[in-house]
């Protein structure tokens, strides 16, 4: 009797999936322990992501719906951060702040939030493909430690990039489950892609990259016409969903220049990219570089990846064909992350990401399903009972977390007010000097004057050309009025706004209402004829 009781709770174990999902959702809030003991200032993107929610807010509180310019920032030009950055991780970090007393704690929040969610898609995409909970609980624990993915919580705070590992595994579950499955699921390649598109732009084009690959390794599945109709549908509803973001963006590219776009000031080419591959021990250890995110691979992560090769001949056909497809994609992430990728030959349309180090978080993907079939395999393989095999389940698992526990306590401050007393200063004091900012989503020719026109520039309104008397004028937020005298014909004026589209300039003249073109003064600003 008693020996059937252990039996029933060794089953719970192996196959309850909400047992399972506890597990995932304690391991993670573990995990996030630490965020309490760090400062979003510290962090390298963390300042940039608190001023994006502090100018989304503000244009919220202006009326300005989409709020799009944020309008205090860059001497008061207003600075359309929202316009080219994803806006997923602005909006649901602000719905957040509802229930939190600062900015900070609420983006601290939604970065423990995406480490426990993360674990959650990856359990069940390497559910959906295995079919074995145990595979897909040691796929997302491995998942949910991969350092290189803490230390973008942690040291960078690089809120799109690891907000996009919770949706990586979303977009293959569609993937998989269209090409290997009865394609009921392939839904998911839109939920999936619109995620990504809606967090970080970099992670959807590299990501969009493997998925073409995939396809490409797939492609005598397209003699089932109902694969290609469904895929067509996907990409149109991800289109159309993704329009809300896209569609300005690609319009304000159009209308004009912007530093983000240009290959020379954002460094996105091969030799810059070449200039930023790690050294292969960087794999390993981190050799102390000032200030730089962690790019080990993890103890426990590359000594279960070894195990491939043992385990490879014993792994269950029904998933060996992805099993495969992950190796492959962890081999071209980690190969495209070091020294001997020949990044200085590439295409500049490959390199936008601009720091190659970023294709470990693809790495953390497509190893973690291979390190979960490897645990499992090896279980399996190694031991006959099932008392047996879960403690040494339970002992990989604890040492995994254990281990992984010291790299992001070691991001812990001492000085606990230092977000909150910026936060309060930027609060009352909104306006914020160009060069105390991220200047990437400036029209280039703002960009080039940074240091001469835009540090000397007034906030107000300036003839360019012709002549004309300003008799009064009144700026507040992204609206001027003015009353212009003695106006010669062919005057130009430049208004104290960056050039982005939306802006509306309206003449009253004898009566007349006159609504005049908004174009991009030699200078970046609004200007008008």
């Amino acid at each position: 009797m008693k020996m059937e009781k252990v039996k029933k709770a060794i089953n719970v174990i192996k196959d309850n999936k909400w047992l399972h999902y506890a597990i995932i959702v304690v391991i993670g809030v573990i995990l996030s322990i630490p965020l309490c003991k760090i400062q979003i200032r510290d962090t390298h993107d963390g300042f940039l992501h608190l001023l994006r929610m502090l100018g989304t807010n503000n244009a919220f509180k202006i009326g300005e719906i989409p709020p799009i310019v944020a309008p205090y920032y860059c001497n008061g030009g207003g600075y359309a951060m929202n316009l080219f950055y994803n806006p997923l991780v602005t909006y649901i970090p602000l719905l957040i702040k509802l229930f939190t007393p600062t900015y900070a704690m609420a983006l601290k929040i939604f970065g423990g939030l995406c480490i426990v969610l993360s674990g959650i898609t990856m359990y069940y995409f390497v559910y959906q493909v295995t079919k074995k909970r145990l595979i897909a609980l040691f796929a997302s624990i491995i998942y949910l430690i991969a350092p290189y993915k803490l230390g973008d919580v942690y040291k960078r705070f690089a809120i799109g990039e690891f907000a996009s590992f919770v949706f990586m595994p979303l977009l293959f579950i569609g993937m998989y489950n269209l090409f290997n499955q009865d394609g009921k699921k392939h839904y998911f390649i839109t939920i999936g892609a619109v995620g990504l598109v809606l967090t970080h732009t970099v992670t959807t084009f590299y990501m969009a990259i493997f998925c073409a690959i995939y396809v490409l390794l797939n492609v005598e599945k397209f003699k089932d016409k109902s694969i290609l109709k469904k895929i067509i549908i996907n990409v149109v509803f991800i289109l159309l969903i993704s329009m809300c973001f896209l569609a300005p963006m690609l319009e304000a590219k159009q209308l004009a220049d912007y530093a983000i776009f240009d290959s020379k000031i954002m460094s996105t080419n091969g030799d810059y990219v070449y200039s930023n591959t790690i050294e292969l021990s960087e794999f390993f250890t981190d050799i102390g570089k000032e200030n730089a995110t962690t790019y080990i691979i993890g103890v426990p992560t590359f000594v279960l990846m070894c195990l491939t090769i043992f385990t490879f001949t014993k792994v269950d056909k029904k998933y060996k064909d992805f099993y495969i497809v992950a190796i492959l994609f962890s081999i071209i992430s980690m190969f495209m992350s070091s020294k001997y990728c020949p990044w200085f030959v590439l295409p500049d349309f490959l390199c936008k990401l601009q720091y190659p180090w970023r294709m470990m978080g693809f790495f953390a993907f497509f190893i973690s399903f291979v390190v979960g079939v490897n645990i499992y395999v090896l279980l399996k393989t190694l031991f006959d009972k099932d008392i047996t095999r879960l403690i040494v389940a339970t002992v990989i698992i604890v040492l995994s977390v254990a281990y992984t526990m010291p790299i992001v306590q070691q991001y812990a401050t001492d000085d606990m007010q230092r977000d909150e007393k910026w936060e309060n200063n930027v609060v009352e004091n909104p306006y914020i000097y160009h060069m105390s900012i991220n200047r990437e989503y400036l029209p280039t020719k703002a960009l080039y004057l940074q240091r001469t026109y835009l540090k000397d520039k007034e906030d107000k309104i300036y003839i360019l050309s012709g002549d004309a008397t300003i008799v009064e004028e009144e700026k507040k937020d992204l609206s001027i009025t003015a009353t212009l005298e003695n106006i010669t014909e062919g005057t130009v004026i430049e208004f104290p706004f960056f050039y982005y589209p939306g802006y509306e300039i309206i003449l009253e003249q004898d009566g007349n209402v006159v609504k005049l073109k908004s174009e991009e003064s030699d200078n970046g600003f609004v200007s008008a004829a």
